[in-house]
């Protein structure tokens, strides 16, 4: 009897833990996005079009990311403008752009061949953050 009713506390614990995991999991995607995280995803996009411009058959793929890239700079913005006001929003969006950008060129030691390093970080979270 004491061993069914330790199973039954446990199986109810595990219960518990696992409630309080995917309400916590919830909460962190609840989280509007920063005006930075659109900023990088709009330079991410910024990058794979430049890649694609220097291989002269893929322009048609470089014109949608330079599409992407205008929706994450749309929607960076109209975040900053809720996070930080009108008058703050285009000086802290190009310092964020710049600074972004300088990291990302350096992540791939300023050669588009490495773009695929990219990739590896930044495709998965702006996949999300399109939707």
């Amino acid at each position: 009897m004491l061993v069914l009713h330790a199973k039954l506390a446990g199986t109810m614990l595990l219960r518990i833990l696992c409630l309080i995991i995917l309400f916590v999991s919830f909460q962190a995607q609840a989280e509007p996005a920063s005006m930075e995280d659109y900023t990088t995803c709009a330079v991410y996009h910024r990058m794979l079009a430049s890649a694609f411009k220097r291989d002269g058959d893929l322009q048609i793929m470089a014109e949608l990311e330079i599409e992407k890239m205008n929706s994450f700079i749309s929607r960076a913005k109209t975040a900053g403008t809720e996070e930080y006001g009108q008058d703050l929003v285009e000086q802290l969006f190009q310092d964020d752009w710049n600074a972004i950008l300088s990291d990302m060129t350096d992540q791939i030691n300023r050669s588009y061949e490495n773009v695929s390093r990219l990739k590896v970080r930044y495709k998965s979270r702006c996949a999300a953050l399109m939707q």
